[in-house]
């Protein structure tokens, strides 16, 4: 039986219902977009940065183990112009990134956790005087102390080796490895050189194959190159003024990471999504405050909470000032990135409006930013 052809009308309904179908699929597709409202600790930054001169601030946040946001500011004004892509020295931010590093080795069973590290290091340990500068003549030794034996691979991750945080000469132990909690980047270094022997490859080289690839850190490396030069924010004083820039050519496991406040971001997302790295990381604490309720684990300060365990550090070199905080628990994150002396008085403020509930660390010693501005203004201890 014939059909007559359909109307003009039905022609057009017939379009409308199909443009509503694509309408209706692209609308399910587009991911949400940030809100409009920007979140309380997105709103200090700015005013928070001009209140210290902090010429450059960077605030990444992980909201139940997602990247929800990258805010920057200036307090500066002629500063350079700061965006989600400007490249800090994340100074001891670089030590979790590093045991990331060292505890997938330890899953792989390349490392042991409970193995003296000499194990790693046949030739034994020659140790730099600056670790920017392995070179210089004259300016290393030989570690005979038969302590050093005795070191193991957790006991240089948890910081319980005796060591010193740096040694200007000779490197000399301060105490029993084992015995207690000591902050030492001379540990990190140990460890690095362990590292390298295992991966047959520099620092640089071993952190792209074991974290950068594999989780997209694109702007990240553990010596300066001159990509993530371009992009570097110069360090600033307290006052403001420039500091004298330190052109990281070497890497430096204990502090040498060159980042950006997203790439942190990622890495943190994936700790977020690993317990079983947590459990790893988290499963010998050494007490460091018993009071504040503050530990360390392997490549990570620990504090307890009702909101669980939380994973942080502090960074703190010349012009520069870095804070991590990660909360499994809630699958959240907060990463500050700073290229000021003044840069940890931004922490508190910014925690406490991003994540909160009871954060023990911001009441620690750790985050008192005058000694530390003046350990690394006069004497050079710069953690």
């Amino acid at each position: 039986m014939n059909r007559s052809p359909p109307s003009a009308w039905y022609r057009l309904r017939a379009l409308i219902g199909l443009a509503g179908l694509v309408l209706l699929a692209s609308c399910a597709s587009t991911p949400p977009e940030r809100p409009a409202t920007p979140t309380p600790a997105e709103s200090l930054l700015a005013p928070l940065a001009r209140q210290h001169h902090v010429c450059a601030a960077a605030l990444a946040l992980v909201r139940q183990g997602q990247l929800q946001s990258i805010t920057t500011a200036s307090g500066c004004e002629g500063a350079p112009a700061v965006g989600p892509d400007s490249v800090f020295q994340a100074a001891s931010l670089s030590k979790p990134v590093f045991a990331y590093a060292v505890l997938k080795l330890v899953q792989q069973g390349r490392l042991v956790l409970d193995a003296p590290v000499l194990q790693y290091l046949p030739q034994g340990y020659r140790h730099a005087h600056d670790p920017l500068h392995p070179e210089q003549p004259g300016r290393s030794d030989e570690v005979t102390d038969p302590r050093l034996g005795q070191v193991t691979v957790r006991m240089l991750l948890q910081h319980t080796a005796g060591l010193p945080n740096w040694a200007r000469g000779p490197l000399r132990f301060e105490g029993l490895p084992g015995e207690r909690w000591s902050y030492s980047g001379e540990g990190y270094m140990l460890l690095q050189r362990a590292v390298e022997h295992v991966m047959q490859q520099a620092l640089d080289e071993a952190m792209q194959a074991l974290v950068f690839a594999p989780l997209g850190l694109d702007h990240s490396g553990y010596r300066w190159t001159p990509s993530l030069g371009e992009a570097l924010l110069p360090g600033h004083r307290v006052d403001g003024v420039v500091r004298q820039q330190v052109r990281m050519n070497q890497p430096v496991a204990a502090y040498s990471l060159y980042t950006t406040a997203g790439d942190y971001a990622r890495f943190v997302r994936a700790w977020l999504k690993d317990p079983a790295l947590q459990a790893l990381a988290s499963a010998s604490p050494v007490e460091v405050d018993a009071r504040l309720r503050l530990a360390w684990g392997l490549g990570w300060g620990l504090e307890t909470s009702d909101q669980g365990t939380g994973f942080w550090q502090w960074g703190s070199n010349p012009g520069y000032r870095a804070f991590v905080l990660a909360l499994p628990a809630a699958g959240d994150g907060l990463v500050l990135l700073t290229n000021s002396d003044s840069g940890l008085k931004l922490v508190g403020p910014l925690v406490r409006a991003a994540l909160p509930g009871q954060h023990p660390v911001l009441q620690s010693s750790f985050l008192s930013t005058g000694v530390l501005d003046r350990l690394c203004e006069v004497l050079r201890v710069c953690l």
